[in-house]
């Protein structure tokens, strides 16, 4: 017997997700550093990182196939990180490549006691992704487009693109605070707000944070914001304002580090299996917390991804 999700693997469209790859270089410790001083690591490695390459794995280690569209440089960071996608079952063709530029990276700080995650990225001028590049795309290839909140100018266009063109359902992260990301809202199928932009807002709770912004959307579109450990919320017309709790790992928290695109994801996979909005937000949540119980996105082929492969099968 095929079960649905291995019908989405077989004959549904991947879903391309638009934005950043880059290298990050993970030291684990276990006290934040104190500034001007010295301490040792517990554990130090590298790994892919970037939204949209993170929410690429995600949706390929919960059975859907996915694809990267973004710009790459060349050299040998930029080819370990290509493999890397390929290796995962993530498309990456369609990708504009440039010589001469360096692979964007990060360095992330984990605290294994706290489980919280410090970002310092770098980004030495690779060119980003234009609406030219992104024409070369045939949308009609894909089931859903989900794009990071990156370039303002770019992006908007992008989505000014794919509003008009209405081919695909698509979203958008607005996830960054004073970066006026806020202007992507009136475009996208489904709007993807973090808590840090609505608590920039001055909204402190969940209610308050999607009454300000769900008069912003499009006719027709819809509304989630994630709440880190309380979980997230959405709306849509008719449905309204509704909330889903958070799912707390078995063993503890270990690695919150791509946790948000883990959420968005399963969201975005869900939505374009054909899940309403509010079911797919509880599993968002369920994911994401299976997801910060273990180091990086591995794990998400067990147990998680039979949980979207029961939902998808209900």
């Amino acid at each position: 017997q095929v079960t649905v999700v291995d019908k989405c693997r077989d004959s549904m469209q991947p879903v391309l997700c638009v934005g950043l790859v880059c290298l990050d270089q993970v030291t684990v410790v276990d006290k934040f550093p104190t500034e001007d001083t010295i301490q040792r690591s517990r554990d130090q490695y590298k790994v892919r990182g970037g939204n949209a390459n993170n929410s690429c794995n995600v949706l390929a280690k919960l059975g859907f196939k996915s694809a990267f569209l973004g710009t790459l440089a060349t050299g040998l960071e930029a080819d370990w990180v290509v493999e890397g996608m390929r290796k995962d079952g993530v498309m990456v063709e369609d990708c504009p490549r440039y010589a001469g530029h360096t692979c964007p990276n990060s360095v992330v700080l984990t605290n294994i006691v706290t489980g919280s995650r410090t970002i310092i990225h770098t980004n030495l001028g690779l060119p980003e992704l234009t609406l030219e590049d992104f024409k070369k795309v045939e949308l009609r290839d894909f089931s859903w487009v989900h794009v990071e909140g990156r370039n303002k100018a770019n992006v908007l266009d992008i989505l000014a693109y794919l509003d008009q063109e209405k081919k695909v359902k698509f979203s958008v992260e607005v996830e960054k605070v004073n970066r006026g990301f806020e202007d992507f809202i009136p475009f996208g199928d489904v709007v993807f707000i973090s808590k840090d932009v609505a608590q920039h807002h001055g909204h402190h709770s969940m209610d308050k944070a999607v009454a300000h912004f769900h008069p912003l959307l499009k006719a027709g579109g819809r509304l989630v914001i994630a709440w880190g450990e309380s979980g997230a919320c959405g709306w849509e017309a008719g449905e309204g304002f509704f909330m889903c709790p958070a799912f707390s790992p078995p063993g503890g928290v270990v690695d919150t580090l791509g946790a948000g695109d883990t959420f968005n994801a399963a969201v975005i996979g869900c939505l374009a299996g054909g899940l309403g909005l509010r079911r797919s937000v509880e599993l968002g949540c369920q994911v994401a917390g299976r997801k910060v119980g273990f180091r990086g996105f591995g794990g998400l082929a067990e147990d998680a991804k039979d949980i979207i492969k029961d939902a998808l099968n209900s």
